[in-house]
């Protein structure tokens, strides 16, 4: 489990960090490591039993998903605001997407301060670090992970890249916006255990890898498009300007183009994907 403690140290220092500034990178970061974090846990979970690690699971996904908001606006204004000269129409965004910003920012903060995260931390810290969840495994289990893990990892490889693949050809093409996000976290999960497993493995995941990112960035910009549209809900809601309006139509309008795009790439994409995922040996 060198993995977790790896990124319980990044945690702790990540923390540290949002607590007296507003910086978008350590945020993006601490989520990376938070999801990957549950996603070890959810790689492990034939061997160590469910009962021990849903607490530690339920409380990384709670925790990484109360920073979503935050993160949202910070690729909101990179993307859209980002320019060297804004109009009054963009400024006037600027100004109500600065001020959630700052709201969420605040809110993170105090999570970061709250007893309940810091309870969690230290516990599963220690659970981390004197490897207690060996004592939960039988002998054979233990003597199966320390003696050689290529096996452990082949199985679950091939056998998660087939549950994928039996997943999405149940879906329609253009991918639906929830589809497109379930799909997205299932390939993150597996692209999370490509990176886990291939120093076993030398080169045999390489291409693998490259698809996985690839198709990951698709899914990623199609999400940002759907939450962007999320977002402009909420800032409509407080401000029925017109100028305002007319910026987030344009915005939707650009939008609306490059979602067929992305769907467009995302097909050939998936195509190579299903070429790439063929048995691990």
């Amino acid at each position: 489990m060198k993995f977790l403690q790896t990124d319980l140290k990044k945690v702790k220092k990540y923390e540290k960090i949002l607590r007296t500034s507003k910086s978008s990178e350590t945020l993006h970061q601490m989520r990376i490591s938070l999801r990957r974090m549950r996603c070890v846990l959810f790689i492990f979970k034939s061997l160590i039993p469910k009962k021990i690690t849903k607490k530690f699971y339920a409380n990384l996904s709670m925790f990484a998903s109360h920073f979503d908001k935050a993160r949202d606006i910070d690729v909101y204004i990179e993307t859209y605001l980002h320019k060297e000269k804004l109009t009054s129409s963009e400024l006037l965004l600027y100004e109500i997407v600065t001020n959630d910003r700052i709201k969420e920012y605040k809110r993170i903060k105090k999570i970061l301060a709250s007893k309940k995260f810091r309870k969690f931390r230290k516990k599963f810290q220690q659970w981390v670090k004197k490897k207690k969840w060996r004592k939960k495994l039988h002998k054979k289990e233990l003597l199966f992970v320390k003696k050689n893990i290529i096996p452990f990892a082949k199985n679950f490889l091939n056998t998660y890249q087939n549950e994928i693949i039996a997943h999405a050809s149940d879906l329609e093409y253009p991918l639906a916006d929830k589809e497109a996000h379930t799909l997205r976290i299932k390939l993150k999960n597996l692209r999370y255990a490509t990176d886990l497993f291939s120093p076993y493995f030398g080169n045999k995941l390489h291409n693998l890898r490259k698809v996985l990112k690839k198709l990951q960035d698709i899914l990623g910009e199609l999400h940002d498009i759907y939450v962007t549209k999320e977002l402009h809900k909420i800032f409509l809601h407080t401000n029925k300007n017109k100028k305002l309006f007319a910026v987030i139509q344009k915005i939707e309008l650009e939008n609306t183009s490059q979602k067929e795009k992305l769907q467009e790439a995302f097909y050939k994409q998936w195509k190579l994907f299903i070429k790439s995922a063929r048995a691990i040996d």
